[in-house]
């Protein structure tokens, strides 16, 4: 009984530690995130902010821009600034905000437009049909490239969303989930080397 006790207080101990890592879930509900291999917990909420801060970064620097044009060509500086308005009002009603919150048995997909409203969709890893990690550059001189990760279903498109924060950890849960398929997405090592490649899947 002394050894069952003392394993009951190291357990109780473990779940209090474990629940200062919870996440905040989209039903306000708190869980206990799991632990997947190479230390990433796996109840995780991963989120494009298209319609709330990208509207105001682009709208804020066209801005500044225009009212800094102003001091040399007023009509151009003017013409810079309403191409900021409108750009951020653009963004902020035609954007969508896309949350992916990852758990144990699935994910879930939540998406906010200012004019549909939210919509809410629940996957389980055995819906997932197909997993895509590619780039694409911008146009011009000092062109960009963004990276990109979607995930497909027998319904569709689950998410299509652009590099994040903790981004690869995105992708490892989805290469850890599903397992059904024969691929995963693997990040080559050195400094100079960001592409994801897809790798097939071992077979046991």
């Amino acid at each position: 009984m002394r050894h069952r006790n003392r394993g009951d207080a190291v357990f109780c101990r473990l779940i209090l530690l474990q629940s200062l890592w919870h996440v905040r879930s989209f039903n306000t509900m708190e869980r206990i995130p799991f632990l997947l291999k190479g230390g990433i917990f796996i109840n995780r909420e991963f989120s494009n902010k298209t319609s709330s801060k990208s509207s105001v970064v682009f709208g804020l620097i066209f801005s500044v821009i225009g009212i800094g044009f102003m001091l040399i060509n007023v009509f151009i500086g003017a013409l810079i600034f309403v191409i900021g308005v409108v750009i951020f009002l653009w963004l902020r009603y035609f954007g969508n905000d896309t949350t992916v919150s990852c758990r144990e048995k699935g994910f879930t997909v939540s998406v906010i437009n200012k004019r549909k409203g939210i919509i809410v969709n629940d996957y389980t890893w055995e819906e997932v049909t197909e997993t895509l990690y590619y780039e694409r550059e911008s146009a011009g001189e000092n062109n960009t490239t963004t990276c990109y990760f979607q995930v497909k279903t027998e319904k569709g498109v689950a998410f299509n969303v652009y590099e994040m924060k903790n981004f690869y950890e995105l992708i490892e849960i989805f290469n850890q989930n599903t397992t059904h398929l024969p691929y995963f997405w693997e990040k080559p090592t050195g400094i100079l080397k960001t592409r994801y490649i897809k790798q097939a899947r071992a077979i046991s």
